[in-house]
């Protein structure tokens, strides 16, 4: 009975053991299937030392004129470098096929069509440049040579050297190849340019003013009417043309360039204002070599009535400083030929014409000085 006992439960427990043994082989050979089973892209990891390169140089060449790309490429730079160190750290049944890859390809994308912008935006810069550029050099001229003008204060003197400091700067760009920058300086030049050429057209405006070329052609035609009458001398001065005119008998017999004031085409209120009065006056001294300082002179008898009422009208309204008074010894003398307006409130010719005016000139001799006529 005990060995029946035994023969019974004897084959259950070797098929237990069979199956066993058949099941842990099963799961042994599935183990090592798993890694054969991952899709694997390349037998190599991918290397991003190109393309991680390429991006540096577009992060360097985008820098100064496409900030804000270059800064978005250093980002996709930061999150592909953290992609592929994940990437390479990662079990092997845990990364993911391509992905470092992708990273990668998304910043050199975007690199290349920032680079390529910019490309594209030099180009029509070059072409803006080369439109702008004679136009804006033109426009240098005439602020340089308005900047020169008789009663151009200092602000325009200020204006004037940055406009022609902002205007090297764009040449320099200009020729290393950076128009952006070039475009930008000159536009600036052209806008210190602008006070410059509000300041000389409102300078300007007063000799277009109907009223004044009234009273300045009546004054001329008067002082030339008398000359014709008494059949004497007469100067007059015309100021904007910067003319000196002798007229005897009524007619005119000579006429010589003069310099005035170096703010001259402005009227006359006080002293050290650098303006050269406008009105009637008389020669009251005739100052040979010697006797004055610039050649010869003939000194005026400046200020007159008028002058006068002006200068007090001046000191009521603020036009004149309080501690300012109203100037003297305005002549016409010689030393000119400078080519420029230097003088006090004077005027200027050069010696040789000098002497010709000084050969017919006379103690009350009739001097007319206008803005123009």
């Amino acid at each position: 009975m005990l060995i029946a006992f035994r023969l019974r439960f004897k084959r259950p427990a070797t098929g237990f053991r069979r199956r066993s043994f058949l099941f842990g082989a099963a799961a042994l050979a599935a183990a090592f299937a798993v890694p054969s089973a991952i899709p694997q892209t390349s037998s190599r990891p991918f290397d991003a030392a190109a393309p991680r390169a390429s991006a540096y140089r577009a992060v360097a060449v985008l820098r100064a004129e496409m900030p804000a790309a270059a800064r978005q490429i250093d980002r996709l730079i930061a999150q592909a470098e953290v992609v592929t160190a994940d990437e390479r750290t990662a079990p092997l049944w845990e990364q993911t096929p391509g992905r470092v890859e992708t990273s990668w390809l998304r910043v050199l994308a975007t690199a290349h069509s920032s680079v390529a912008e910019l490309r594209a935006r030099g180009r029509a810069s070059a072409g803006r440049w080369l439109e702008i550029a004679p136009k804006i050099a033109a426009d240098m001229r005439r602020a340089n040579e308005e900047a020169n003008e008789a009663g151009v204060g200092r602000r325009e003197y200020s204006a004037v050297k940055q406009a022609n400091l902002k205007w090297d700067l764009a040449q320099h760009f200009a020729h290393a190849g950076a128009y952006d920058r070039a475009i930008r300086e000159a536009e600036t030049a052209r806008t210190f340019n602008s006070v410059i050429h509000s300041s000389f057209e409102a300078l300007h405006s007063r000799f277009s003013e109907a009223r004044n070329l009234q009273l300045w052609k009546r004054m001329a035609a008067e002082t030339i009417a008398r000359s014709r009458v008494e059949g004497s001398t007469a100067l007059i001065i015309d100021k904007l043309n910067r003319k000196l005119h002798i007229y005897a008998g009524g007619n005119r017999i000579a006429s010589f360039d003069a310099e005035i004031g170096a703010k001259g085409l402005k009227q006359k209120l006080h002293a050290g204002d650098q303006a050269t009065p406008e009105g009637r006056y008389r020669v009251t001294e005739a100052r040979g070599p010697g006797r004055t300082k610039f050649y010869k002179a003939l000194l005026l008898d400046y200020p007159n009535s008028a002058d006068r009422a002006r200068y007090a009208w001046g000191k009521k309204t603020g036009q004149v400083p309080l501690r300012a008074g109203i100037g003297s010894l305005i002549e016409i003398h010689g030393d000119g030929g400078q080519g420029r307006d230097w003088t006090d409130g004077c005027v200027a010719l050069t010696d040789r014409d000098m002497d010709r005016v000084f050969a017919r000139a006379r103690v009350g001799m009739p001097v007319t000085i206008v803005g123009t006529f």
